[in-house]
This record gives C-alpha cells, structure tokens and sequence, in this order.
C-alpha cells in the first residue's frame, strides 16, 4: 500500500520570540517522509483534527515550552485528537536526544531535511482527517499555557 507521508513547514516564529524576517505563506503540506521509529505517517490522521508541533533542539523556547506540549498532547489525546511531534533542522544525533520526552512516535528530519531552515520553530499545525490544512501558529500560542487555553487557541477541542 503506498502511503503519502506529509510533514509540515516551520515558518518565521511568532514576532515576540524571534525578530525572523515574513515568510511565504503556508497554503498546503508537501509530501515528505521522516524517520521515526514508531511514528505514523503524518498525512494519517485517525482523528477529525490533528495537531502536528515542530521543534528544533537549538531552539530555546522549544526547550522552554516541552512540558507545555506534553501537558497538551495528554490534554488533547483525552479528547479524542492526535498529536505528532516533528524534531527537526539539526544533524540526526542531535535530534534524537531532544526527541526523548516526546517518545517513541516523534518524527525526525534530520538536516539537510525536509523541514527549511530559513523558517522558525516551534510551530503548531492543525491539519483535518484529509491532511488539509486548518491552521498555523508560529510560536506558542500566547497567553495562559494551560491545556484548554492553549487548545482554545488552537481551535481545537
């Protein structure tokens, strides 16, 4: 059975976590297939959202926000909605350290990778059973980091 694998870009982060210059807006996911060693395919989605989060481990606030996604992904797993996470844009034995709290089902992209450079991380991707594209948040959501509240911004349950 061939299998589309989607993985999603990280755009410029958000204006209060990085001065990034204006990236291209994101309209759709390329097809792309990332290394994991038990993750699903992204353009899978067994839920009627999903929430794809990409992060980088030179990242700081990447660091700063991993018991926030984790809080989240239990938050969102308990509704019904699925979450992957993509560490990417660094060398594999790099990534691999940092993919650690999030377990066995993260995605990696290590560099050159399919995730580009030139853009910010961490970015929160909500993608419907179809893989199309919901919504995008480039940094983490602001506001209070509680679960629901993060979710809410998200438009998800």
């Amino acid at each position: 059975m061939k299998l589309r694998r989607i993985s999603y870009l990280v755009l410029a982060a958000s204006a209060a976590l990085s001065a990034c210059t204006s990236r291209p807006e994101l309209t759709e996911a390329p097809l792309a297939t990332l290394a994991g060693p038990n993750a699903p395919p992204l353009s899978e989605c067994p839920t009627s959202k999903c929430l794809t989060v990409v992060v980088a481990p030179w990242c700081g606030v990447c660091h700063a926000i991993v018991p926030y996604i984790l809080a989240l992904r239990h938050y969102l797993a308990a509704k019904g909605v699925a979450t992957r996470i993509v560490v990417g844009l660094a060398p594999l034995n790099v990534l691999r350290p940092f993919a650690v709290p999030f377990g066995l089902d993260t995605q990696l992209d290590p560099l050159p990778g399919l995730v580009p450079a030139n853009e910010g991380v961490p970015m929160f991707v909500v993608t419907d059973y179809d893989g199309r594209l919901l919504k995008r948040v480039i940094g983490f959501p602001s506001g209070p980091t509680d679960p629901d509240k993060v979710a809410a911004a998200l438009e998800l349950p």
